[in-house]
């Protein structure tokens, strides 16, 4: 397997409800359409495992090195990664987990009344939540301790050295995530091609 040197790797941060996953899969799919050989992953789903590991970010950041892997045999060339708190130190592990990575950090925010308003409108539409849908992890209690807690994460929100700050309220995802490519011009292939 041939490894790449200077890897492009986007790392997109943020408290719930900030839109990472959505602005993840929009960068994603914006570069798929143009050819570029990217990838993706959302850490929030890859950190479900036994009792022990459960949510557990030593489990994401392994998971992601392993995935990085496979998806580099199979012709990626750069990688967005979602699912980050704003804490620099998860940011360091990500990177660290891609060998030859060149990161580029963004971080998107949220005010605590629209990460509260996106939460519950989620339940609602994407879950069902108000029509029977859902899982048990969706009555109104736990969208209430979820709310909660995700506003304790969105106060612990740390500064990142060097990364990008963008405000999603208000702007609709396609226009975020076009933000994100035009602020860093991300990722630059032409390095990749001097790496080779």
């Amino acid at each position: 397997m041939q490894q790449h040197r200077d890897v492009p790797l986007l790392l997109i941060a943020g408290a719930p409800a900030a839109g990472k996953s959505s602005v993840a899969w929009e960068i994603f799919f914006t570069l798929i359409r143009s050819g570029v050989p990217v990838a993706t992953l959302d850490l929030d789903v890859v950190g479900y495992g036994p009792p022990s590991t459960f949510r557990s970010f030593e489990m994401k950041v392994r998971n992601l090195g392993s995935i990085w892997s496979n998806y580099e045999a199979a012709g990626a060339r750069c990688f967005v990664v979602s699912g980050l708190q704003a804490a620099a130190d998860e940011i360091e592990a990500c990177a660290r987990a891609v060998p030859g990575s060149v990161s580029t950090v963004f971080v998107l925010t949220v005010t605590e009344a629209e990460q509260r308003a996106r939460i519950f409108r989620r339940a609602r539409q994407e879950y069902g939540s108000n029509t029977g849908g859902g899982s048990s992890n969706q009555t109104p209690e736990a969208l209430e301790r979820f709310a909660a807690d995700a506003a304790l994460e969105l106060a612990r929100s740390e500064p990142i050295p060097g990364a990008l700050v963008l405000d999603t309220v208000g702007v609709g995802v396609p226009e975020l995530a076009h933000r994100v490519l035009s602020a860093t011009g991300w990722p630059d292939l032409t390095r990749l091609d001097e790496s080779e």
